[in-house]
């Protein structure tokens, strides 16, 4: 595919066929997440990547983000319980993918978090998804779960900055309209 092919036609894809995919698949999308700018060259984007027993316990944890937030959800979302029973039923089963993939930011010389440059491998992922076939989603409502998400993964001294499911897309979702009026031009 051309590059703005696989730009304008990236999905976010919440519902996921069981198929199983292949690791080779997965190091090649992760090899390009890998190729992202980062912060003064700095590479520290880092990702676990989980399928199997230890992703069915994440997703146990997932359903309990899910109770956190569900009276904020509520709230907002007052006059459309649907979306709110919708994000319930991802949040327990995040969409029946067969894989997670968890982006953690590194240190940054000052001592904060490069989320930024873990952003950038992120978007260098689902891209490079799409472009394997497959589909995947940013996900970050489970960070509220962060500190159980790294216990049980096993993780120290990096910031969770999203989770990725990723597998075979079993829906076809709607493109929606770009807003207009998004970018201003100066000394043009």
């Amino acid at each position: 595919m051309e590059l703005a092919e696989v730009i304008k036609g990236r999905r976010s894809v919440r519902n996921f066929k069981s198929d199983p995919v292949p690791k080779e698949v997965l190091e090649g999308i992760l090899e390009l997440a890998l190729w992202a700018p980062s912060a003064m060259n700095r590479q520290e984007s880092y990702f676990v990547v989980v399928q199997g027993e230890k992703k069915e316990e994440l997703r146990k944890i997932f359903s309990d983000a899910f109770n956190d937030m569900k009276p904020m959800l509520e709230k907002v979302f007052a006059e459309k319980p649907k979306i709110v029973e919708g994000m319930r039923v991802f949040f327990e089963t995040y969409g029946g993918a067969p894989v997670f993939i968890f982006a953690y930011a590194g240190k940054l010389p000052n001592g904060g978090w490069d989320t930024n440059s873990a952003a950038v491998a992120v978007q260098n992922l689902l891209l490079a998804a799409y472009d394997a076939g497959l589909g995947a989603t940013w996900t970050d409502g489970v960070l509220r779960k962060e500190e159980e998400i790294n216990k049980a993964l096993g993780i120290e001294d990096r910031k969770l900055v999203c989770v990725v499911p990723i597998g075979y897309p079993d829906e076809t979702p709607r493109v929606p309209p770009r807003r207009e009026g998004r970018v201003e031009w100066i000394g043009f």
